[in-house]
């Protein structure tokens, strides 16, 4: 079904009220814990058949009396979790606590190195996406095993690798211009992309030497959102918008017009399919698998499912659970998924705009990754919300050693958007961390510590700025504003009932990815700077390029900078914008203080007047004992100059990038090809 006249990134600002709908998440499988569980007032309840068509049909009669179109697709605003931000060792260990393992374009297993390539133009014809498998050589080099054509219906998303499976799967989102269809619009005819309707899973079958062979091919509505590979068990978090069409309710529509109009809904019409093997759709979930929430505020006809699919065992056997509303954000930790609701609606035409009451309050829902299955754990609430900005929500949810850490707003109006902010209210939303705890006995997500975040004073806006964006490092977080002369705030979470803010960064957080070191270091990656950013030495670093800096943070009261680089110089960027993931860490094969860091990167060298550069990983060497910093040689994929601009856009998107480092080699995923440099 296609929502005609519906603009990308519009899904906002929706008719009449104006209501900034959310989605939800799920789990799958199994029971749910020891026990009944204790009602509270943020717990989920088993929907059943009857709970799931009541749910459904009192939120159309609610979007009806809201002057909203009652069985409309509703677009979800949930935006994918970022990775998990971890230090993984080349022997697997993880720097903080053990993360599951995630999705991504390059992965490498039992001598084996896989690489998704997706889709791109060439001038005479477009190629597929495609999945590559390469032996692994005594020298460090690659040698082609395979190449295997994908659906082209579907763009990669990641692959997942089940070791003691010896399997491989491939998940790949639909493209959502695919079938696209023209609408009249006030400069002519405009495409409209579909809502995404599906999403594929792929499982191969994979061994060292052999090309991987196809075994199961699943084909699931919905919207993919995350994934989590946990022993040979996969985890799949989905959303998915009804098509009920067949039962239009305008808005507007009386109580018992809506009746009439749903008399002849079926709880099954409400739930996605899954088709296998290219046969009939099939349940994905069943009525009596999935939760509500009656006190969620959301208006989005929406199901989440998270569904555990057991790579291990013969015919891959897969168990669903769902969550049917709306919600907040989604955080998937390395064995729990956390699902945010909001009690509250937030009303404005569009997300920079939208007024939450004075009273907001968050839920927060948990669900166990258990072998084979997902289990409903426990609820929670918080005061306050999750902010304006769609992109940022999950993001502000950050589990660690079994406690959730969360940001949340407390002001009715703020900011959204990419810096510089054009919307400023007076005053700005004030912010907090909070931390939950589950209380087993309870089956409750108690509040265990919290503390307001402190801003420095700005003559733009009365108070301190509104905190953007905030990035968790194990026992530590770092909030930034809007701003880039602000500077970004250290919140100290080692004593979790006592969390603090207990300094400053000399360094905008709005300007930099956070990546956690071993042992209490940080790593900052900037975005071209056109100022100097040393402003401890007052040394200016030119030409303008890409800032690098190892921060000392061991003692997070007084981080300093241990060591800096510019990377390039004018027009150089790094994947690190589109993806987290795209930053690899290895500590030295012999051991010692020494790591190593590989990213892509596209580099324009420090000439004069030179645009001359290379496309590649940008590598550096960290020297944790002697706080040295330092740029090794650059693995490069392809110089810039031989390249057309065109071919930039589309065959080498930066985000399409990916670099992997084992021991002594690097490769890099660049434009359908996968370079190597050993020995280094």
């Amino acid at each position: 079904m296609t929502m005609r006249g519906l603009r990308p990134g519009a899904h906002w600002r929706l008719a009449g009220l104006g209501l900034a709908l959310g989605l939800a998440a799920c789990g799958g499988g199994g029971s749910d814990g020891p026990g009944p569980v204790p009602v509270n007032e943020a717990s989920l309840r088993a929907a059943q058949t009857s709970g799931l068509l009541a749910f459904f049909k009192d939120k159309i009669a609610e979007r009806a009396a809201a002057g909203l179109p009652g069985t409309a697709v509703t677009v979800p605003t949930i935006h994918a979790p970022e990775a998990v931000s971890s230090v993984v060792t080349h022997a697997g260990s993880a720097v903080f606590e053990p993360v599951a393992e995630e999705a991504d374009l390059l992965k490498a297993d039992g001598g084996m190195v896989y690489a998704l390539h997706r889709a791109y133009a060439t001038a005479t014809a477009k190629e597929p996406p495609r999945l590559a498998a390469m032996a692994r050589l005594a020298d460090g080099s690659l040698q082609r095993t395979a190449q295997l054509a994908l659906d082209a219906q579907f763009i990669p998303a990641g692959l997942h690798l089940a070791s003691g499976a010896s399997r491989l799967a491939v998940l790949a989102a639909q493209d959502p211009y695919a079938g696209r269809q023209t609408v009249a619009g006030a400069g002519g005819a405009q495409f409209v992309p579909e809502y995404s309707r599906a999403f594929a899973l792929d499982v191969y079958a994979a061994a060292r030497g052999t090309a991987p062979e196809p075994q199961r091919r699943l084909r699931i509505d919905g919207l993919l959102l995350g994934s989590r590979m946990v022993g040979n068990t996969l985890y799949v978090v989905s959303t998915w918008s009804p098509d009920l069409s067949g039962f239009p309710v305008p808005a507007g529509a009386s109580k018992a017009d809506v009746d009439k109009a749903l008399s002849g809904l079926q709880a099954a019409m409400l739930l996605p399919t899954v088709r296998v093997d290219g046969g009939a759709p099939q349940a994905l979930v069943t009525a009596d698998e999935c939760f509500v929430q009656p006190g969620n505020a959301s208006l989005a006809l929406q199901v989440t499912t998270l569904t555990a699919i057991d790579l291990g065992a013969a015919g891959m056997p897969r168990a669903s659970r769902c969550f049917a509303g709306g919600s907040e954000a989604l955080h998937l930790g390395a064995a729990s998924v956390y699902l945010a609701t909001s009690r509250n609606y937030r009303y404005g035409a569009s997300a920079a705009g939208a007024a939450f009451p004075a009273n907001s309050r968050t839920d927060v829902h948990k669900f166990a990754l258990r072998p084979g299955q997902v289990e409903y754990r426990a609820s929670g609430f918080v005061d306050g919300h999750l902010g304006w900005d769609a992109r940022r929500l999950s993001g502000r949810l950050n589990e660690f050693q079994g406690d959730l850490r969360l940001v949340t707003f407390s002001g009715e109006r703020g900011q959204s958007g990419e810096p510089p902010v054009s919307v400023l209210f007076k005053p700005t939303a004030p912010a907090a961390l909070q931390v939950l705890r589950e209380d087993p006995s309870q089956r409750v997500l108690a509040r265990i510590g919290g503390v307001a975040i402190k801003t420095r004073v700005s003559p733009v806006t009365e108070g301190g700025q509104q905190v953007d964006a905030v990035a968790f490092a194990g026992p530590r977080a770092y909030a930034s504003t809007f701003l880039s002369s602000d500077p970004t705030y250290v919140l100290d979470l080692s004593a979790p009932a006592r969390p603090a803010q207990v300094g400053e960064l000399p360094l905008s957080g709005a300007a930099h990815r956070f990546y956690a070191l071993p042992q209490g270091w940080l790593l900052a990656v900037g975005r071209e700077s056109r100022v100097p950013f040393d402003g401890e030495i007052g040394v200016p670093l030119a030409p303008e390029g890409v800032p690098i800096r190892l921060l000392d943070a061991r003692d997070p009261a007084r981080v300093r900078s241990a060591g800096t680089l510019l990377l390039g110089r004018s027009g150089t960027l790094t994947g690190l914008d589109a993806s987290r993931q795209a930053l690899h860490l290895l500590q030295n094969p012999q051991g010692g203080s020494q790591w190593r860091v590989a990213f892509p990167a596209r580099i324009y060298q420090p000439e004069a007047n030179s645009r001359v550069g290379y496309q590649g990983a940008a590598r550096l060497e960290l020297d944790l004992a002697s706080g040295k910093l330092a740029q090794l040689p650059t693995l490069g994929a392809f110089d810039l100059g031989s390249v057309a601009d065109g071919d930039l856009q589309g065959r080498y998107l930066l985000s399409n990038d990916r670099s992997l480092q084992i021991d002594s080699a690097v490769y890099h995923l660049s434009g359908g090809q996968t370079f190597s440099l050993a020995g280094y």
